[in-house]
């Protein structure tokens, strides 16, 4: 089982751009140095804002790159920065992913009501929404990682902005149906792929 820190900055206007460019040139080389170190990407969610999520092949893994992560994040960005939201979760679905690149995602995040049997109805997504997915054209690969008891933060990326918010016709009815009666709240959020780096191995 794979896990998954994610990273939620909100910045000071007109900084993102300067900070970007830091993270690019000395914290991506820094992670893909790291022991279990499978996928680092970024999106860039609105002018200020960014997720960011890196993978890994274990818990401790992920916790020790949250540790690092944001201590060069409280180092480099911390004047510039708003808001920051950290989380580490278990890697619940990983389609397989297309030959074609992603160019922009989709972003949910995801708070379950009470008493719902996520993981339930993660293997229901996985087995009736994913395939009605897998048909979009431009669709490139759907993720969901579980943060919380109740959360879940789900990533689907697409080749194009226009593939990603044309009308998905099955898969949307699938979510309103079969998702949305046991969802307490959600927040969306999308954006244009910023870097996407994999280990050796996995390129």
């Amino acid at each position: 089982m794979t896990y998954a820190r994610i990273g939620m900055y909100t910045a000071k206007p007109g900084t993102l751009d300067a900070i970007l460019k830091k993270a690019e040139t000395e914290l991506v080389p820094q992670t893909r140095q790291q022991p279990g170190f499978r996928r680092y990407f970024t999106i860039r969610t609105g002018e200020d804002s960014l997720f960011s999520l890196t993978v890994w092949e274990d818990k401790a893994q992920a916790e020790q790159a949250a540790e690092r992560l944001s201590g060069w994040v409280r180092a480099e960005m911390g004047p510039s920065l708003i808001k920051v939201e950290n989380h580490v979760g278990e890697i619940t679905i990983a389609s397989t992913p297309r030959g074609e690149a992603a160019g922009y995602a989709r972003i949910g995040v995801w708070r379950f009501k009470s008493g719902t049997d996520i993981a339930a109805l993660t293997q229901r997504v996985k087995t009736e929404w994913i395939p009605l997915a897998e048909v979009q054209p431009g669709f490139v690969q759907s993720g969901t990682i579980q943060i919380g008891e109740r959360d879940v933060v789900s990533i689907n990326a697409y080749a194009s902005k226009g593939q990603a918010t044309a009308p998905t016709g099955d898969s949307a009815a699938w979510i309103q149906e079969n998702l949305m009666p046991s969802v307490a709240s959600v927040e969306r959020s999308e954006g244009a792929l910023v870097w996407d780096t994999r280990a050796a191995q996995s390129q």
